[in-house]
């Protein structure tokens, strides 16, 4: 299982689905997924002609912003209110300050039932969770063999639990796949965390891998089916 596969069955059965993606590139996952609408927002796009006809070829329309997440939610929130977000994959900039402004901004759209994913979420070598304020720096710091094989995930890790610790509104998780990918819906939490926004900037990779289970609520892909069948349960608050 993979972020595409999770975000195509956080999709299925919905009327007329809107999806939204950040952090698009080169349209790796933009162009196999199918949805009524399909919005892209890149500040950068890197897609070949053929990739947008393919990935046009998947929605009956389909909407392309050439800007960063930040401008967009800015200037386009009418754009985002007359249509609301069915699901949406946030796969920006890999920083945890970043992933938290797309992650609220984008709760502010999304539909009571929507689903948001979160992409790079669980690095499983330090260099792959190397913070960084771009994926140049990064680049520069890490040597070549590193960034090409191994990827960059930065610390995107922290947002999951900076959303586990202070919203007790959101149901959150992270599948144990495809570098971590993340999913959140409104609903009860599984359980809860107790990290102050001080202790969550202060997290370390060695914190994460010492205890990634608990901090990310990793799961097993099987656990998608449970989580967008949704449901109430009891929260546990863990310290």
């Amino acid at each position: 299982m993979n972020r595409i596969t999770v975000v195509q069955r956080a999709l299925a059965g919905r009327a007329d689905p809107v999806y939204l993606e950040v952090g698009v590139s080169r349209g790796a996952a933009f162009r196999r997924i199918a949805a009524h609408e399909k919005i892209a927002v890149d500040p950068r796009f890197r897609m070949t002609a053929r990739t947008r006809r393919r990935a046009d070829a998947q929605a009956a329309a389909t909407h392309y912003f050439p800007m960063t997440s930040d401008e967009f939610f800015a200037t386009r929130s009418e754009f985002l209110e007359r249509r609301g977000i069915d699901v949406a994959l946030i796969d920006g900039l890999h920083t945890y300050e970043q992933v938290m402004r797309d992650v609220d901004h984008t709760l502010r759209h999304l539909r009571d039932d929507g689903i948001v994913v979160l992409h790079d979420c669980n690095p499983r070598f330090p260099s792959v969770g190397r913070p960084a304020g771009s994926y140049a720096e990064y680049r520069a710091a890490t040597p070549w063999w590193k960034a090409r094989f191994l990827g960059w995930s930065g610390d995107v890790w922290k947002a999951i639990v900076h959303l586990r610790s202070t919203r007790d509104d959101l149901r959150v998780a992270v599948l144990d796949c495809d570098f971590g990918v993340g999913i959140l819906r409104r609903g009860t939490p599984d359980s809860r965390l107790s990290c102050s926004v001080a202790q969550i900037a202060a997290l370390t990779y060695e914190d994460l891998a010492a205890d990634r289970e608990q901090l990310l609520n990793l799961r097993p892909p099987a656990y998608l089916d449970d989580f967008l069948g949704s449901g109430s349960r009891p929260v546990e608050v863990l310290e």
